[in-house]
């Protein structure tokens, strides 16, 4: 059953990242050509797969986690490297709920014409996105290396 807990746990971390990460490269590939295409159209793709693969694979992800820490008996938070990864994890969430979250919707209630507020926003939700990556990155490491 650890095995199974494991393979999801790495599952889940996979699809996070990789969600989190892909997005905002093809975000800002479509941010390019808003001229061109609606730029609600992207603001509604990414609450999509926010939800599937970012919430959806960080519900998994603790989950598992939680999981595996019980069936190992290891000590939550009296382990280093779990405490820390925990803490990275609490850090980007808090960031995606505060700033994020709020700013996408933002972006789904804009005109495509207000093109000023697009781009404040955007950025606002890009320079965001890519600082809660560095936490996420910091529990990866410590979920990896096991720091003592």
């Amino acid at each position: 059953m650890l095995n199974v807990l494991k393979a999801l746990h790495v599952l889940a971390a996979v699809l996070f990242l990789g969600n989190v990460v892909v997005t905002g490269v093809w975000s800002w590939v479509l941010f390019r050509q808003r001229a061109r295409v609606d730029f609600r159209i992207t603001a509604q793709a990414i609450v999509v797969t926010d939800w599937i693969f970012t919430f959806g694979g960080a519900a998994v992800l603790v989950t598992t986690g939680v999981g595996l820490a019980i069936g190992r008996e290891i000590a939550i938070w009296d382990t280093f490297w779990l405490r820390q990864a925990i803490l990275g994890l609490a850090i980007s969430t808090a960031l995606w709920l505060v700033v994020l979250v709020p700013t996408q919707r933002a972006m789904l209630r804009l005109a495509p014409t207000d093109d000023s507020k697009i781009r404040r926003l955007y950025w606002r939700w890009n320079v965001t996105g890519w600082i809660a990556v560095v936490p996420i990155l910091w529990s990866l490491w410590c979920m990896t290396t096991k720091p003592v």
